[in-house]
């Protein structure tokens, strides 16, 4: 396409703005944002104030394609937007620009008197690892609404300051099962793992598989030794995925006395459970899992029979287990 012929399609596209038809601005915002002409970008924000949501949500959506300084403020007032999907793909867009102009306005409306704003804000500073916005995460844990607490502690996680960490050992015991899982999935940061291993650990019986799971393998992430017994012992969860990262984690860790659990875990059902035990007794690189991989080389299969003779042959190299 020529630029008179590119002009001429903008033209028509601004034109078909002011339709009385929604679905029509709405294709309109659309097409706008696959021609992603600068030119068009007031036109765009204009649209925020359309009376139908569903034209301002598409407006929002077409603003990822502009770069003007406009853009960011825009999409900060559309957090405020009295349409929930409005506010999400506010936040959506934002989240993705992660454009470092944002922070003091979002920083500014943690606050809000609307929690969905306060999570949308919140969601949108992880991307920009602003250090402004540690504090205003801190306060936000203890809002009365979960998903602004899960994305504070998402928000803490990002920003990988050790200071949060007793603020991230706190909301380990919140009310909310995913305030918990990504609380704990927040303090798989180096510099945490002394400090964190007395939250990790309980966390591993917590009554949520999915908080036992993150649990699991936050303790193989941060390296603890001290977390050893009690991946051993999530070897017998109940749910197989809080197993699978067991496995893992104690791979990490390269200790022998992990390997009888690890052996046991062969015979499971799930073949993802046995593949990642079978890794694991590679990574200890312990001749004394060699008779268990040698009964379990004929394993149904194929990627556990490929693992086990990875093992085999890893095991073979110089001995790096305990």
């Amino acid at each position: 396409m020529n630029l008179f012929d590119d002009r001429g399609e903008i033209a028509d596209l601004l034109a078909r703005l002011q339709s009385g038809d929604a679905g029509s601005r709405r294709v309109a915002l659309t097409e706008l944002a696959d021609l992603g002409d600068e030119s068009a970008t007031a036109h765009v924000i204009a649209a925020l104030a359309d009376e139908d949501a569903g034209v301002r949500e598409a407006a929002v959506r077409a603003l990822d394609a502009f770069e003007s300084r406009d853009v960011v403020q825009a999409l900060t007032r559309a957090l405020e937007d009295d349409a929930d999907c409005v506010r999400q793909a506010a936040a959506d867009v934002l989240a993705e620009k992660r454009d470092a102009a944002a922070a003091p306005l979002l920083i500014g409306l943690v606050a809000h008197e609307n929690s969905f704003v306060r999570a949308g804000a919140l969601r949108a500073l992880i991307g920009l690892r602003n250090p402004a916005a540690f504090e205003p995460a801190c306060a936000a844990l203890e809002d009365h609404d979960a998903i602004v607490r899960r994305m504070a502690a998402s928000l803490l996680g990002w920003l990988q300051e050790p200071r949060s960490v007793p603020f991230l050992i706190a909301a380990c015991r919140d009310r909310d099962a995913d305030v918990r899982r990504t609380a704990i999935g927040a303090l798989g940061f180096e510099g945490s793992a002394l400090a964190a291993q007395n939250a990790l650990l309980p966390a591993l019986h917590d009554e949520n598989w999915q908080v036992r799971e993150i649990a699991a393998q936050t303790i193989g992430k941060l390296g603890s030794a001290g977390g050893l017994d009690a991946l051993i012992g999530a070897m017998s969860d109940e749910a197989w995925q809080v197993r699978i990262k067991a496995a893992a984690s104690l791979g990490q860790l390269k200790r022998s006395e992990a390997i009888p659990a690890l052996a046991r875990a062969l015979d499971h059902a799930s073949s993802n459970l046995r593949k990642e035990a079978t890794a694991a007794l590679g990574e200890i690189g312990h001749a004394d899992a060699l008779p268990h991989l040698a009964a379990h080389a004929d394993d149904p299969d194929p990627d556990v029979r490929k693992l086990n003779r990875w093992a085999v042959s890893k095991i073979g190299a110089p001995n790096r287990g305990t």
